[in-house]
């Protein structure tokens, strides 16, 4: 089969890490970069978990620090290493690219596409589409995918609520008013995650924040909850 997941999420890697050994897999994102921009906590709880999908070096890398609820590093390495692991094995990635249409057939489905890279396909025949994050998300610009005529297949998600993140010094994060999850990093940066967005500025102001939905439960927001998410969905190409 030719399986086609339309953004690069962490999901979306480690679904095709999988895949790839079995079938053709494809991968469809809106931003220029995979991992960018960040918007999810760096959290692994497990830390044996990483050997499946890492080498020892890309683990070294990633210079994990402990926390109370897991250990801290800048996810966006996840992603990175993850990207250039699946790469290796055979899934292409087609970064700032839109779809223009989406059209089931009796053949399967004909995506068609539009971006900026060089050898970019006019189109992609597909047996699965599969939608790697809600249907209405924006990329840059507010650009978003043409679910016309067919919408694709949805991840299934657990359920979901806004999550506000930021990155601070740790003197700031001292003051922090009692963030859901708090987690230490090598590089010297403190992320914080809130359920209900705080009044609360940091004195040196945030290195990077966003909003986002996710899932509702903070023992969910980990690499090992992706992992867990995925391997359930794989149960339905058996």
């Amino acid at each position: 089969m030719h399986i086609v997941l339309v953004g690069g999420t962490a999901e979306a890697l480690l679904l095709s890490y999988h895949l790839v050994s079995e079938h053709t897999v494809s991968i469809v994102e809106l931003e220029a970069e995979l991992g960018l921009p960040v918007q999810y906590p760096g959290r692994v709880i497990d830390r044996d978990f990483l050997s499946d999908y890492f080498t020892d070096d890309q683990i070294s890398f990633l210079m994990l620090h402990p926390n109370p609820d897991g250990w801290g590093c800048r996810w966006d390495w996840i992603v990175k290493h993850l990207a250039a692991n699946v790469a290796r094995r055979g899934v292409q990635c087609y970064t700032r690219t839109r779809i223009l249409s989406c059209t089931s057939t009796e053949a399967g489905t004909v995506i068609n596409l539009s971006g900026g890279e060089r050898d970019l396909p006019s189109h992609l025949y597909a047996d699965r589409v599969i939608a790697m994050r809600p249907l209405e998300s924006a990329g840059p610009g507010k650009r978003h995918h043409q679910w016309t005529p067919n919408l694709p297949e949805q991840f299934p998600e657990t359920k979901l609520r806004t999550w506000f993140g930021g990155s601070v010094l740790p003197t700031d994060a001292q003051t922090a008013p009692f963030p859901d999850l708090r987690l230490k990093r090598a590089d010297d940066i403190t992320e914080l995650w809130w359920s209900t967005p705080p009044s609360w500025t940091p004195s040196h102001g945030y290195f990077e924040q966003c909003h986002v939905r996710l899932p509702s439960t903070v023992d969910l927001l980990s690499f090992d909850g992706v992992i867990s998410r995925v391997r359930e969905f794989l149960n339905t190409f058996v």
